[in-house]
């Protein structure tokens, strides 16, 4: 039946859907969830030009991750052009607890009532993502890095911006013109940095708002989408456009290694955009092994002090096959877990996964102490600190990559650090590798440290 038929006959469509998953078998974010049973509600309009009495559905799927348990709901009797919803005979429906979320999930309801019947097909999201959900690399599974904007309320992973000013204090990047990209090693008391598992003991810095880790110097000032093989590999796009700094009076890049606090910034101070007037103040930091994920990979955040313009930027990152990737913003079009950007935006890269929406804000997850290893990668010895806390002595201890305890190491009271020579507690050299470094076993202040030879 069309609308040019509805003449003096009922006509019910599909209006709206809403997800109850309260207690029991809910956590009620309004959503459905992997592993969640919740209920649900159809509202329908009659666009017809007469009633149908009585009028009952029942749900249907064929998708796999997705179970109907109460199949049948009653609508009662719905009047020419009014609405009417299940409210009081609810469907209820299971996710899979393998559920991918952001999987589409296509029903059928098929509608019966006194001379009437008709089915309807409509999509429900499991785990549809909201502008304050942080969003993960893809299209792989599982993801391994999430980006948590500022706005990602009751995450506890979500960043608060605080901008740091390093123009007076680091060293200025010297482009040999406005699309040049130029290598910064980063200095021994910073360590590698590791992306996607990989270490790299310096980044390469572009003049149009990417950076990229290790040695890359080919020019590219054209952003695109992301994930592309036209795009670096591994870039890492705080705001990709084709820019123009060190030009007269329109700023300059500068980076700094900020030991204290555990960060390495590069700063594009007020850089122009090409043949615009129009100037933006952003930053990278990169935090040392101290703020790593689980896995060692390396904590970032980008800082936004203006958002003049950022209409034909990518903003994101992606890996070095160039086959995964968090796009943000691509040409004014942003991702729908990302809020636009504004003044005073941040946002953080991490291998720190949700886990699970906290009641109120809380802070970043970080160590409680604050352990540095410096040098890191290291060949004979390293220096073992702890940033924060230096009015405790502690323990150092240090496991290998299967939790064997390795080496105990005491903290001076007045230095909080100890230097480990790489060797176990029988004074034996240990095999080169990845360890751990843990203050009295204290799982919240850990660091990788990696032992080369």
């Amino acid at each position: 039946m069309s609308l040019l038929d509805v003449g003096s006959v009922p006509y019910v469509l599909y209006k709206t859907g809403s997800v109850i998953d309260s207690a029991p078998g809910g956590n009620a974010d309004g959503r459905l969830d992997p592993g969640e049973a919740a209920d649900f509600i159809t509202t329908l309009r009659n666009v017809g030009q007469a009633g149908v009495n009585d009028l009952t559905g029942r749900l249907f799927t064929a998708d796999p991750y997705v179970t109907v348990l109460d199949s049948v709901g009653s609508f009662g009797n719905v009047e020419p052009e009014s609405s009417c919803s299940n409210e009081a005979d609810r469907f209820r429906i299971e996710a899979s607890p393998t559920a991918p979320k952001e999987h589409p999930v296509d029903f059928t309801l098929y509608l019966s009532g006194t001379g009437y019947s008709d089915s309807l097909e409509f999509t429900v999201l499991v785990t549809p993502m909201r502008v304050t959900d942080p969003v993960p690399d893809g299209p792989g599974q599982p993801a391994l890095y999430w980006a948590y904007d500022d706005s990602d309320s009751g995450y506890t992973q979500r960043p608060d911006y605080s901008w740091v000013e390093i123009k007076s204090l680091g060293t200025r990047v010297n482009f040999s013109d406005n699309d040049a990209v130029v290598t910064v090693p980063l200095p021994s008391g910073f360590g590698a940095f590791c992306y996607y598992g990989q270490y790299y003991p310096m980044i390469s810095v572009s003049a149009d708002g990417w950076i990229a880790p290790g040695s890359y110097t080919t020019k590219n000032f054209t952003n695109t989408v992301l994930p592309s093989a036209s795009a670096p590999p591994g870039v890492i796009c705080p705001n990709w456009d084709d820019l123009y700094p060190s030009y007269t009076g329109a700023g300059h890049v500068y980076y700094y290694h900020d030991e204290a606090n555990n960060r390495f910034i590069v700063e594009y101070d007020s850089v122009k955009y090409y043949d615009n007037a129009i100037k933006d103040k952003f930053e990278v930091i990169f935090y040392d092994t101290t703020f790593a994920g689980p896995d060692g990979n390396t904590t970032f955040e980008f800082q936004y002090m203006t958002a003049n313009g950022y209409a034909s930027s990518t903003v994101g990152i992606q890996d070095q096959t160039r086959t995964t990737a968090i796009q943000c913003l691509y040409d004014a079009n942003y991702h729908v877990g990302c809020a636009r950007l504004g003044p005073q935006r941040a946002i953080r890269f991490t291998t720190n996964p949700p886990t699970g929406v906290a009641e109120e804000k809380a802070k970043p997850q970080v160590p409680l102490f604050g352990l540095s290893a410096s040098p890191n990668p290291f060949r004979t010895t390293t220096l073992l600190r702890m940033a924060r806390g230096t009015e405790r002595q502690a323990s150092f201890r240090i496991y290998d990559n299967t939790g064997r305890l390795v080496r105990t190491l005491t903290a001076g009271r007045e230095t909080s650090s100890a230097v480990w020579d790489g060797r176990d507690e029988t004074g034996d050299a240990v095999a080169p590798g990845i360890y751990f470094c843990s203050v009295s076993g204290d799982a919240k202040a850990w660091t990788k440290v990696v032992l080369t030879r």
